[in-house]
C-alpha cells in the first residue's frame, strides 16, 4: 500500500516549525488540522502562513489561486479532538519529555488504528520515551527551518518502526518536494544538527575570546563553506583534498578544539538580557527596525533565489 490513502494531516504545535509544516501539507493538497492550546499562537501562526504564502507567490513558486486554496485547507483548533480523523500526525510541540509523553498517550487513544505518528523532535529519543499501541507506526520526521523552503527532512526509524511506515512517509515527503534521508537508528541530533553542534562550540569560543565579530564570522563562512558545500558536501570534499592530506590535517597538534564543558559566555549573556534573536528583535544582530514577518520574508527571498539556482544547476 502506497501513500495515496493519506488525505488528512494533524499538526500539533503551531509555533516556529508547526505553522510552516502545516503550510507545506496544505500546498500539497492535504487537509490540515493545526492544533495548539494557545489561541494567540494560532492567530500568529495564521498571520505568518499568509505572509509566507505571499512570499512564495511573489517568487512565482506558487500561483495566485494557490494562496486561498491552501488557506482553506488549514483548520486551526485548540482541541485535540480533531485527531479522530487524522491519517498522519506531525508532533511539533516544545522539547519537553513529559509533554510529549502525555500527548502521544492522548493521540493513541483518539486516533484511528491507521494513523501514523511522526515527531519533529530535534534530539529526544521518543522511541524510549513514549508508549503507544502502534510502535510500528511511530517514527521521527525532523524538518529543517524554514520547513516551507528547506528540502531536508530527517526520517528516523525506531526499533519497531515498520518498513511500510518508512516507505509511506518517504513517499509523502517526496510528493511535497522534500528530500528525506533515512537514519536506520536513533542518534541525538541526527546528521546535520550534530555537525552544527561541533561548529557552534567553535563559533561561540571565537566570539567569547574576541577573535572575530559575528559579522566577520558569517562573511568567512558564507564566502568559503557556503559556496563549496552545495557542490561537494562535507564528505566528498575530502576526496578532492586528498585523503592523505586530510589525515595529516586531523593530526595537526596546533589546532585545539574547544571543550564541550566551556560555557558560551556571550550566548548566555544575550539570553539573560532577553535578546533571543529574530523573535525578540535582537540577538547577535539587531532586527528591531523591521516587523518579524518582514525579517523572515527577507531571509526567505534570498533562500528562494539560492534554491532556484541550485535546482537549475543540478539539472545540468
Amino acid at each position: 500500500m502506497g501513500a495515496d490513502w493519506m488525505k488528512r494531516v494533524l499538526v500539533v504545535g503551531a509555533g516556529t516549525m508547526g505553522h510552516s509544516i502545516a503550510m507545506v501539507f496544505a500546498l500539497g493538497d492535504y487537509h490540515v488540522d493545526l492544533v495548539d492550546l494557545n489561541e494567540e499562537i494560532l492567530e500568529k501562526a495564521l498571520h505568518l502562513i499568509r505572509a509566507n504564502l505571499q512570499t512564495l507567490r511573489r517568487a512565482k513558486l506558487i500561483d495566485t489561486k494557490s494562496v486561498p486554496k491552501a488557506l482553506r485547507r488549514i483548520s486551526p483548533s485548540t482541541s485535540l479532538g480533531v485527531a479522530s480523523e487524522a491519517d498522519l500526525v506531525i508532533e511539533a510541540i516544545r522539547e519537553d519529555p513529559e509533554s510529549k509523553r502525555r500527548l502521544f498517550l492522548s493521540l493513541d487513544q483518539i486516533c484511528p488504528p491507521r494513523t501514523i505518528f511522526a515527531s519533529n523532535t530535534s534530539y529526544l529519543n521518543i522511541f524510549n520515551l513514549v508508549r503507544t499501541s502502534r510502535p510500528e507506526k511511530v517514527l521521527i520526521a525532523h524538518w529543517w527551518a524554514p520547513p516551507h523552503l528547506i528540502p531536508l527532512v530527517d526520517v528516523v526509524k525506531g526499533p519497531r518502526t515498520s518498513p511500510e511506515t518508512v516507505k509511506t512517509i518517504k513517499e509523502v515527503l517526496i510528493k511535497l518536494g522534500k528530500k528525506p534521508v533515512v537514519l536506520n537508528k536513533f542518534i541525538p541530533g541526527y546528521i546535520v544538527n550534530r555537525l552544527q553542534r561541533a561548529m557552534a562550540r567553535e563559533i561561540f569560543n571565537l566570539l567569547d575570546k574576541g577573535y572575530a565579530s559575528p559579522e566577520d564570522i558569517d562573511v568567512a563562512v558564507k564566502s568559503s563553506l557556503g559556496i563549496r558545500i552545495p557542490v561537494v558536501g562535507v564528505v566528498q570534499r575530502y576526496d578532492y583534498t586528498g585523503l592523505d592530506l586530510a589525515l595529516t590535517f586531523e593530526k595537526n597538534p596546533s589546532i585545539h578544539l574547544v571543550s564541550k564543558d566551556v560555557v558560551p559566555k556571550t550566548l548566555s549573556r544575550l539570553v539573560k538580557e532577553g535578546s533571543l534573536g529574530v523573535k525578540t528583535g535582537r540577538g547577535f544582530y539587531d532586527y528591531s527596525s523591521k516587523p518579524m514577518a518582514e525579517v523572515l520574508r527577507d531571509r526567505d527571498v534570498k533562500l528562494i533565489e539560492l534554491l532556484k539556482f541550485l535546482k537549475h544547476w543540478d539539472q545540468h
